[in-house]
């Protein structure tokens, strides 16, 4: 597994000390309970190969509150990140194949994601720089997400604003094999399996949309 930062673990005071306070001044869950008190801590740029969290388990074992990559994060494989920890800062530039985020705090600057950036529920949340993706898809979460070129999906409501939307927006946009009949929406994993395959997701004559943060 290639890696080029050495993970020391520090305590979350450290580590923001360590990034000149980037750290508090991003995070809630900071200051909430229980608060995160161990940050796994890479000073450095930081290559991993296949999914991040497994890595960092296989890298780390036992559990996760925080990671920090102060430099440049390469992850050969999605970034995932739907339990509430760990979550994760990176100070740098990320690229992956994805960028998931459910109950976690995530933060980074800007990046490359090669299917998509998605958002899930509204626990965590999701702030980025300016990031190259094609898709991002918005399920009631708190996404602060700035994708030029890239299209955005209201996978959980009718959204005037966003490219595509619960309802017939995303019913008549995109192909059947990705939709759920019933609720409207997108089922993301089956979306993501045919990017991942070099499939179309979208109708020929689809609308193509091209809005992704202001």
């Amino acid at each position: 597994m290639p890696i080029s930062a050495i993970p020391a673990s520090l305590s979350y005071a450290d580590a923001d000390a360590r990034v000149s306070g980037a750290l508090s001044a991003v995070f809630e869950g900071a200051g909430a309970s229980p608060g995160y008190a161990e940050v796994l801590f890479f000073d450095g740029d930081l290559t991993l190969d296949g999914d991040f969290l497994d890595a960092i388990n296989e890298l780390r074992g036992g559990d996760v509150e925080l990671i920090v990559v102060t430099g440049d994060l390469t992850v050969n494989g999605p970034i995932a990140l739907y339990e509430d920890r760990p979550g994760l800062y990176v100070g740098g530039h990320t690229e992956a194949e994805t960028l998931e985020g459910g109950e976690a705090e995530i933060y980074i600057h800007d990046g490359a994601f090669t299917h998509l950036v998605y958002g899930w529920y509204n626990h965590g949340s999701l702030r980025t720089g300016i990031v190259d993706t094609p898709w991002v898809i918005d399920y009631d979460h708190a996404m602060d997400v700035y994708a030029p070129g890239g299209r955005w999906v209201n996978n959980y409501d009718e959204d005037d604003d966003a490219d595509f939307a619960v309802g017939d927006s995303i019913v008549e946009a995109f192909v059947p094999e990705v939709v759920d009949a019933e609720d409207r929406r997108l089922n993301v994993d089956e979306f993501l399996d045919r990017l991942r395959a070099g499939l179309p997701v979208l109708r020929p004559g689809a609308l193509d949309g091209g809005r992704v943060g202001e």
